[in-house]
């Protein structure tokens, strides 16, 4: 069960998603006063999704939010809205958790891109790791927008230099402008590399994402040794024109198609007009 303060907390900031009217609490299902949306309820969780609610694996990990953020929730001055909170560490009285997946904390159930709250609900939004995930971004931002109070702030983090991960629903990596562009209604305070994105960690992280990429494509042990032996020199000197193929380069190159597309540089798409 959710806390009784929480379970208040929420009969006062929920909204119909489709029309905003006011909801309507029953022991199985939540509805909607002025449409008569009828939204179900997974155990004590109101669920805005169409579609039915997916499990999400016990072993499911999420990265941890940044000392900052996780300070803002223990002093607890501030009403929260966390979206994609995943597996977070522990419920904070002031926190609302809002996901596509029923986790351990989650409050609610539903889509970023139509967020059932009452406009200018919370002094903070975060959204960690989830906005690669949303096909339209933008959209889920003016939702952000209208979720907060007048001065209220969002944090986010989003991928850049990433190799995909959750498909199909890995949809962009943003540079800065992109970013920039997607939050253009608001002032942005800052953008810039945090330490959990910073060269060092992507350059890791690729690294990682090549070589078990190439060992589900197929590729024997051997060649995968090969391709691990091979240093960040040799592949720039062949970028720069000036050496041979490293050990693994073939390796990559041949891997088939679904294992090529987790780590590519880009896409070739080739459409019919309908």
């Amino acid at each position: 069960m959710l806390p009784e303060r929480t379970e208040a907390v929420l009969a006062a900031v929920l909204a119909c998603p489709v029309c905003s009217g006011d909801l309507r609490h029953h022991s199985t299902s939540v509805t909607c006063v002025q449409c008569s949306a009828v939204f179900k309820l997974h155990g004590h969780i109101p669920v805005f999704l169409k579609e039915p609610v997916t499990i999400p694996p016990e072993n499911h990990r999420s990265n941890p939010i940044g000392a900052e953020f996780e300070t803002i929730l223990r002093e607890g001055k501030d009403f929260v809205l966390h979206i994609g909170a995943g597996v977070s560490a522990q419920r904070y009285p002031n926190c609302i958790e809002f996901e596509r997946r029923p986790f351990r904390h989650t409050d609610v159930i539903g889509d970023a891109h139509s967020l059932p709250f009452r406009a200018g609900s919370f002094d903070r939004v975060f959204a960690f790791n989830v906005f690669e995930h949303l096909a339209e971004p933008q959209k889920a931002a003016a939702e952000i927008l209208r979720v907060l109070k007048p001065g209220g702030s969002v944090a986010i983090h989003s991928a850049f230099l990433q190799a995909v991960h959750e498909a199909p629903h890995h949809y962009f990596n943003a540079t800065e402008f992109g970013l920039r562009k997607w939050f253009s209604s608001f002032e942005v305070e800052r953008c810039h590399v945090s330490g959990n994105f910073a060269p060092g960690m992507m350059l890791a992280y690729l690294m990682s994402s090549v070589i078990n990429t190439a060992k589900e494509g197929g590729a024997a042990l051997d060649k995968v040794m090969r391709l691990r032996n091979t240093t960040l020199g040799e592949w720039a000197d062949l970028w720069a024109g000036t050496g041979h193929h490293p050990g693994g380069f073939e390796i990559l190159q041949s891997l088939p198609q679904s294992a090529q597309s987790k780590i590519a540089a880009g896409f070739e798409l080739v459409a019919r007009k309908r």
